[in-house]
């Protein structure tokens, strides 16, 4: 717009001027070292204006040439940045079909170009760990971390990638390596269900698992499941390397919720078992079959080596009496009195345990209770039912 102003000027001037000039021409002198330029102040102003239009033809031009050098650089600058984003979606699709050779060439060729880059070295990252090239995968993470800087997305797919391998522990450091906040995601729970149990991390895996059940991520039944078994091995780790004084201090910690639950209380008390203290074992396990006749409590009573097992004996005798029809508190005072070398009484209350639900212990314990009073057909007979069941 500035440049029509001045030329329209300038033409004005022309027109105003013109007249005048015509009767007296002036003169122009222009001298440089040896040379001289004479004209007329007329021809002096026409050849400034044909400079002038000659410098706006140029700078226009000049302008041409380089907006049309910068959209033809855009043009191929977005044409290739389609082809990227192209060879990203056929390298995706091929990801999805198992086809890992092409998905890793066309991601990998099209990073730089893609909108995101380091989706594209993840999916490369993937694929050259399907076709087992775990030193290419290593540098495709490693690029995907460059640029991103250690974004949870790169952690978790590290970590996925390395718990595929089972390498646990690896697994275990690039989830802890992620902010707080994704530590409550679902899939890293999922990945945390497989790894902690592994590397035997009990104690995590057991405050793991609520907040499992609680996203769905496992039924209640699972729930018990591993409740039970995680409290089973923590017990039988902290007896092992503890003894049984940290068995009976954990205990003594947990929630009441859980010390309700009798295969949790058996696991404690097999462990306090295996550790050697059968007084610790019985101290707990008394108090808790006054509360709880439970059948696992009463399976681990048989597993105790009392030097002294009369308390124990009057005591399952006093609950008999309130459970007349319990066929398991039957057999086990049957294999108390075994013990004892009581032979009639424990014939007696294993026929009774018999008649209410047969069972292998029972028939082992009145085959030995017949082998003990010398009737070796009846001991015989007893042991081929134990082995029939």
């Amino acid at each position: 717009m500035v440049k029509i102003i001045v030329l329209l000027v300038c033409i004005a001037l022309g027109l105003a001027l013109g007249p005048q000039l015509a009767g007296n021409k002036g003169y122009v002198l222009i001298a440089f070292d040896n040379y001289t330029i004479e004209m007329s102040v007329t021809s002096a102003i026409f050849l400034s204006f044909i400079c002038f239009c000659v410098l706006l033809l140029s700078l226009w031009l000049a302008r041409w040439l380089w907006l049309s050098f910068s959209r033809s650089g855009a043009w191929w600058g977005h044409r290739r940045k389609q082809k990227a984003n192209v060879h990203t979606q056929q390298g995706m699709l091929a990801m999805m079909r198992g086809d890992y050779q092409n998905a890793e060439k066309l991601v990998s060729k099209a990073a730089n170009l893609s909108d995101a880059p380091a989706l594209n070295y993840l999916t490369a990252a993937e694929a050259a760990q399907e076709q087992g090239q775990d030193k290419k995968r290593d540098k495709y993470l490693e690029q995907a971390t460059r640029i991103t800087n250690n974004d949870a997305a790169v952690l978790v797919t590290q970590a996925r990638l390395q718990l595929k391998q089972q390498n646990y522990s690896a697994a275990l450091s690039s989830i802890e390596q992620l902010p707080h906040e994704n530590l409550k995601q679902d899939a890293v729970k999922r990945m945390l269900l497989t790894i902690l149990p592994e590397l035997g991390l009990w104690q995590r895996y057991i405050d793991l698992l609520p907040l499992a059940l609680k996203a769905g991520l496992i039924d209640n039944a699972h729930y018990q499941i591993e409740l039970s078994s995680a409290y089973k091995n923590l017990f039988l780790e902290l007896a092992n390397s503890q003894g049984s004084d940290a068995v009976a201090k954990h205990w003594n910690g947990m929630p009441r919720k859980q010390k309700k639950q009798m295969t949790i209380a058996a696991a404690a008390c097999r462990a306090l078992i295996s550790s050697g203290d059968n007084a610790a074992a019985y101290q707990l396990l008394g108090d808790l079959i006054n509360r709880h006749l439970d059948s696992e409590l009463l399976d681990v009573a048989a597993e105790l080596h009392l030097n002294d097992p009369h308390p124990l004996l009057q005591q399952l005798s006093s609950l008999r009496r309130k459970h007349p029809e319990n066929a398991v508190l039957m057999r086990l005072i049957g294999q108390l009195h075994l013990q004892q070398q009581q032979w009639p009484e424990a014939k007696e209350l294993f026929e009774q345990s018999m008649k209410l639900a047969p069972s292998i212990e029972c028939y082992q314990g009145l085959a030995e209770v017949h082998r003990q009073l010398d009737e070796p057909e009846q001991a015989i007979h007893y042991y081929r039912q134990a082995l029939a069941i």
